[in-house]
């Protein structure tokens, strides 16, 4: 795989902006400079034709395009892409097979509140069974230390309060890849792709991520064989019944030093 961006070539993920704070306990209105997260656009194109159009954060977009390509089933493995040029907001990845993108009168648009809307039907055939990995197992203790990860390198959103942040941690509890975005599904693919590209063993490793545990989010873990997601949030309806089926482990609500666990608990050792 080859890319034309250089290291240090990526654009600021912040800019001042002046604000004016009112602060009813004090009685005060400050003027002051505060730091603004950049919301980026980026198009994709696989095989020449017009996939979609992120909304992100202008980082680590090689890893996303990547990420994002395993989660949705677009491609099984990273040796499918032949080619990844990054040049003016464009994208364009060039594969060793025709691709069955399912979205052929318009771009998709990936936003930041979701995937993109509808869940493509192929992925609710596809979703695999977690089975291979029910003999991993992670202690309570490095599910919360996979929480502290979030917040102790969560340095953009530390700034500027407008980001989601997403890591993927082995059984020793190591961070394998760490992300931020403004977009909790983008910050996602982004440690998977980092992940893919470095050769991680996804079926032991842990996700742990700062958004809702919706069915989107559920089925990208799932999709590359991730067995445990764990969120600072709640998890929905159908992301538990997606976890169900797939055999993979759902926690919510860590923090605090505790969380709840929806799916699969016998990958978690009680204290």
């Amino acid at each position: 795989m080859e890319s034309d961006r250089k290291e240090g070539t990526e654009q600021p993920l912040a800019v001042e902006h002046e604000v004016l704070r009112i602060n009813l306990r004090k009685g005060s209105v400050e003027p002051l400079r505060d730091e603004i997260v950049i919301e980026d656009h980026i198009e994709l194109y696989v095989n020449d034709e017009h996939y979609a159009v992120f909304t992100c954060s202008p980082s680590q977009i090689k890893e996303l395009v990547v990420g994002h390509l395993l989660t949705e089933g677009i491609i099984d493995k990273t040796e499918e892409i032949m080619g990844l040029e990054i040049s003016k907001g464009k994208v364009r990845v060039h594969l060793n097979k025709k691709a069955k993108l399912g979205f052929s009168e318009k771009p998709r648009l990936i936003l930041t509140e979701c995937g993109g809307g509808k869940i493509p039907p192929h992925l609710w055939m596809k979703t695999r069974r977690l089975k291979n990995a029910l003999n991993v197992s992670f202690d309570s203790q490095t599910i919360l230390r996979a929480v502290e990860t979030l917040n102790s390198r969560a340095y953009l959103f530390r700034r500027t309060g407008g980001t989601h942040v997403s890591a993927l941690l082995d059984e020793d509890g190591m961070v394998l890849a760490f992300s931020e975005d403004i977009g909790r599904h983008n910050a996602i693919d982004k440690v998977i792709g980092k992940s893919a590209l470095d050769g991680a063993d996804f079926q032991r490793t842990l996700l742990a991520s700062t958004g809702r545990l919706t069915s989107e989010m559920v089925i990208k873990a799932a999709y590359v064989g991730i067995p445990i997601i764990v969120s600072i949030s709640a998890p929905t309806d159908k992301g538990i019944k997606i976890a169900e089926m797939a055999g993979l482990t759902l926690i919510g609500f860590a923090r605090g030093g505790r969380f709840n666990i929806y799916t699969c608990p016998e990958r978690i050792e009680k204290p």
